[in-house]
């Protein structure tokens, strides 16, 4: 998988993201093995799952998709041979009929009607995995839905006997991509920003988020896993005192694994600020499977490449307020760099004990703001 931005002299980190699907025991040491550096040589910068954090959760390549703005699908003889190929397949599918990415599908050495209509070893790949997951219909109709649905998109093919070369093929792939991210717009739409004051106080309407200096991220922009699914998440709208907004919260009815993620640019913030990142949460009276403690993590990106990571942990059944308030959960603290090194921070909750049904969390968003402000005068 991957993640990319349009060529230029913009940074590489700053644009709109491709993903790259395809078969890594197949591909990976010759296809991929050219196509990455040729990506990268035209200023897109890819993410393929090598580059994710060792010791990470396979789940967390799903929520990469969700950041993604382009994905390409590479169908090779031996795809229909990995689960994880599929799944990958079904969450583009998904994130593809929200309007939300597009896709180029690439038949590598392969024909469209192979893919289309499963047929050769190809298709007998496919029907060997949907016999041993035959105790999970759903989710093999879904791979097939994905399939036929991506084979339906106007692609790019290699045949197996072409005069082209891969070289040849793979310029091509990277012109193809180049021409699709120059028609996406690199411009993030800020994030909405909370004015946060004591309660029952709304804000002056001629104050701005601006003059604050707080940023709020709603909840809507965050990367809820599973919150697409009515079964595990709720979507409500709350008027917001504070913001004198209508904002939509996430309520959540049932999970077992949870993971929460977003990013902001720094690029907003005042150079040489000091800024918290918050949570902004509450537990309803239902809310149980909180004992274990969750993990929250916060990175910050430079362009460059380097990092810097901070991780805790706490325990949610301490912050239960009985008024039924939000509170405030700090993921941890950092300097906004100068505006000539704007970075990316990345930050997350996330508990993976997959032994406790976890329900009740109620999320508003998260709200990145400066530490030296007196909090009761904002």
């Amino acid at each position: 998988m991957a993640s990319s931005s349009v060529t230029g002299q913009v940074s590489t980190a700053m644009q709109p993201q491709v993903f790259i699907n395809f078969r890594g025991s197949e591909l990976r040491r010759s296809f991929i093995a050219f196509l990455e550096p040729a990506m990268r040589e035209a200023n897109i910068n890819v993410f393929i799952d090598e580059l994710e954090l060792m010791g990470t959760d396979l789940e967390n390549l799903l929520v990469r998709i969700e950041e993604s703005k382009v994905a390409l699908a590479i169908f090779s003889r031996d795809y229909t041979s990995s689960v994880w190929c599929l799944d990958e397949l079904v969450k583009i599918k998904e994130c593809k009929d929200q309007g939300r990415l597009k896709v180029i599908p690439i038949f590598y050495k392969l024909e469209p009607s192979v893919v289309k209509y499963l047929q050769g070893s190809f298709g007998d790949n496919f029907r060997n995995l949907k016999r041993n997951h035959q105790h999970e219909p759903v989710k093999t109709q879904k791979w097939e839905e994905a399939l036929t649905s991506i084979t339906q998109i106007i692609g790019m093919r290699l045949p197996e006997q072409s005069d082209r070369s891969d070289k040849e093929f793979i310029t091509s792939i990277v012109e193809e991509v180049k021409k699709l991210l120059a028609n996406i717009s690199i411009v993030e739409k800020p994030p909405r920003e909370l004015i946060i004051l004591p309660k029952g106080k709304k804000p002056p309407r001629e104050v701005t988020n601006q003059s604050r200096g707080i940023f709020f991220v709603p909840a809507r922009r965050l990367d809820i896993t599973h919150s697409e699914n009515p079964e595990n998440w709720t979507w409500s709208s709350i008027y917001d005192g504070q913001s004198e907004a209508d904002i939509e919260v996430a309520t959540l009815i049932t999970v077992y694994w949870l993971h929460i993620t977003g990013n902001f640019h720094t690029r907003k913030l005042t150079p040489g600020t000091k800024y918290e990142v918050v949570f902004i949460l509450k537990l309803d009276d239902t809310a149980s499977g909180w004992e274990e403690p969750v993990t929250l993590k916060l990175k910050l990106e430079h362009r460059g490449g380097s990092q810097s990571i901070q991780e805790r942990t706490l325990s949610l059944d301490d912050y239960i307020d009985d008024e039924n308030n939000w509170v405030d959960i700090q993921v941890g603290e950092f300097e906004a760099p100068p505006k000539s090194a704007a970075a990316k921070i990345f930050f997350s909750l996330h508990q993976y004990v997959d032994t406790d049904r976890k329900d009740g969390l109620v999320v508003k968003g998260v709200a990145i703001r400066p530490t030296a402000m007196d909090k009761a005068t904002i």
